[in-house]
């Protein structure tokens, strides 16, 4: 009989890179990971892992099973995730991680759905910047709503918008055409940017010669680019109104930006109920 333990211990040595960082991983001893690939090599009479290297790397009958391991795995959780339907089981918590540019108003449908369909639910909602991948990729969310331009094969994503990024500037701040506004000219100002909450990740996007500001959070970064302190890019529907009583100019001079947003889950997820329910809220109506 095939050992399901053994086989997810096989795929987390792969997606993690080494036996001891999947020993973490799964709380486990390291010599209880090597005990399982051992147990499963000698079960199959197949060499799985290459172990002449420092890292492990599969042979090519373990690059050849890898697919059929990861899908039986996906068959066992979804089959134990119908096993939980149908006993009425449901998540008792749920960790979604929100980007901070993401419109905190189109949550109130999702939000009130969730309170209506699963009142015993506990909710965690971590609003980040620039680290909805990364807080997926370390399990600290279930899922995760942020701009995705570029795409991780250990994540599934759904776009679910578009999100126009404006470069913005205060009226008189720079007195000449906003359209001949140069990189010299901006360079002579601050740069106003919200500094990611993961550590780990860098700030893109910045002007390499222009003095920078760091904010914590989006609405700081907009009171200080209003005020005429510093100039930087804000979410459209942040500054609509700023710009339509033009109080903001809209500057070409760094391009226009339009950002895919996405909800997204680890590839080989299988969600419960709960997250099934924020996975497919976002879908368009059906005609």
């Amino acid at each position: 009989m095939i050992n399901l333990d053994h086989l997810n211990v096989i795929t987390t040595i792969i997606d993690t890179g080494s036996f001891q960082l999947a020993s973490e991983k799964l709380n486990k001893a390291r010599s209880a990971v090597s005990y399982s690939v051992k147990q499963m090599e000698e079960h199959l009479q197949v060499q799985i892992f290459d172990r002449s290297n420092y890292r492990p790397s599969l042979t090519p009958e373990g690059q050849a099973m890898l697919p059929e391991i990861r899908q039986l795995l996906k068959h066992a959780r979804g089959f134990e995730g119908f096993v939980q339907d149908l006993r009425g089981e449901n998540e008792t918590e749920l960790r979604l991680g929100v980007s901070s540019i993401f419109p905190v108003a189109r949550l109130s449908g999702l939000l009130q759905s969730l309170r209506s369909q699963f009142p015993a639910t506990t909710l965690h909602l971590e609003f980040e910047v620039a680290s909805g991948e990364r807080l997926l990729l370390s399990e600290q969310v279930d899922l995760a709503i942020f701009a995705a331009p570029v795409r991780n094969m250990a994540l599934e994503y759904r776009q679910i918008a578009s999100m126009e990024v404006p470069l913005v500037i205060a009226k008189d701040v720079i007195p000449c055409d906003p359209q001949a506004v140069t990189r010299e000219d901006l360079a002579q100002h601050p740069q106003v940017v919200v500094k990611s909450t993961d550590e780990k990740s860098p700030d893109t996007g910045l002007l390499e010669d222009a003095p920078k500001w760091f904010v914590t959070e989006l609405g700081a970064k907009k009171d200080l680019i209003c005020a005429g302190l510093g100039w930087g890019r804000l979410p459209s529907h942040m500054i609509a109104e700023e710009i339509a009583q033009g109080d903001l100019m809209v500057l070409p001079t760094l391009g226009d930006i339009t950002l895919p947003i996405c909800i997204s889950k680890r590839s080989h997820q299988d969600l419960g109920p709960v997250g099934a329910h924020i996975w497919k809220f976002f879908d368009p109506p059906t005609a």
